[in-house]
């Protein structure tokens, strides 16, 4: 799977695809004066030995803790597409996830706040790489098939390193220099900025700089970390059935930021004062009413 989408994506680029910069392992200083504070993104092989996660996370483990467990999944590529959101009981989404090949599902379990819905599992994870140089942080659960498609968006504000328990992830990268290459949307996602760029359906005539973005990539195995700094465009595929967790990273100015500027935005955003034409959040109903997905 990886192959047919690097060859899709070179058969769009006038840009040769490159590597992000990849090491084994590295210590907090060096992360924090060399890729933090220059927002390099990096690919980490070897920092997650010491995880409990990577003992322990698996279907069967998520099965037997989160029976009673209730959440909302989406499916396929909300931030480029239709954004279809459901919500119902969490083992039923995993059986779906579970039996991917039978039930061609489509369900992600993305952004699941584990300190709300499993934080007892917050022991299980180490991302202290990054929190330790920050003020504020949340940590997130992903599980999904096969297939799975999180579009080209930036996190806005925060520092993101993703952790691959199970499974493979492929990602992109586009650095913020090139934003106008990634022809940022209109529709609205809180703490995030969205790209109109589909690479699963490019349409040329209404993006045609995005051929020549300098685009890196990097495939996640399991035990591997990768940092995206904030601001950067990214795209994810996921390529197996895939367990992961992620978390996201304010410092005190952007801390600031987040509770002014975005905070703003998203009360806004509530009344349909902001954003309210097309988002990832709200839909309307049949009698034209704006409604809360």
């Amino acid at each position: 799977m990886p192959k047919a989408i690097l060859e899709r994506v070179k058969s769009i680029l006038n840009t040769p695809l490159k590597d992000i910069e990849t090491v084994d392992s590295i210590s907090h200083k060096d992360f924090y004066d060399n890729y933090l504070k220059k927002n390099r993104p990096l690919k980490m092989n070897k920092m997650m030995s010491h995880w409990k996660a990577t003992e322990l996370w698996s279907l069967d483990y998520f099965e037997k803790i989160g029976k009673d467990k209730e959440t909302f999944t989406y499916k396929g590529n909300i931030r480029q597409q239709d954004t279809n959101w459901e919500f119902g009981a969490f083992q039923d989404y995993l059986n779906e996830i579970r039996n991917a090949d039978t039930s061609k599902t489509e369900t992600y379990l993305g952004n699941m706040p584990i300190a709300e819905m499993f934080p007892e599992l917050l022991d299980h994870v180490d991302f202290s790489l990054i929190t330790k140089n920050v003020i504020r942080n949340s940590t997130s659960l992903w599980i999904g098939p096969p297939g799975t498609l999180t579009g080209w968006h930036t996190d806005r504000l925060a520092n993101n390193i993703l952790a691959l328990i199970q499974g493979r992830k492929l990602v992109f990268l586009v650095s913020p220099k090139e934003s106008n290459k990634m022809h940022p949307s209109e529709k609205y996602e809180p703490g995030s900025r969205l790209s109109g760029v589909n690479m699963e359906d490019l349409d040329n005539q209404a993006h045609p700089l995005f051929k020549d973005a300098n685009v890196q990539f990097a495939v996640i195995n399991p035990n591997e970390m990768l940092f995206i700094p904030q601001t950067w465009w990214h795209c994810v595929y996921g390529l197996d059935i895939s367990i992961s967790s992620n978390n996201f990273a304010f410092t005190p100015l952007d801390n600031i930021k987040m509770k002014s500027i975005e905070f703003a935005k998203r009360t806004l955003h509530e009344v349909g004062l902001f954003g309210n034409k097309d988002c990832v959040c709200h839909y309307y109903d049949e009698q034209g009413k704006r409604q809360k997905r």
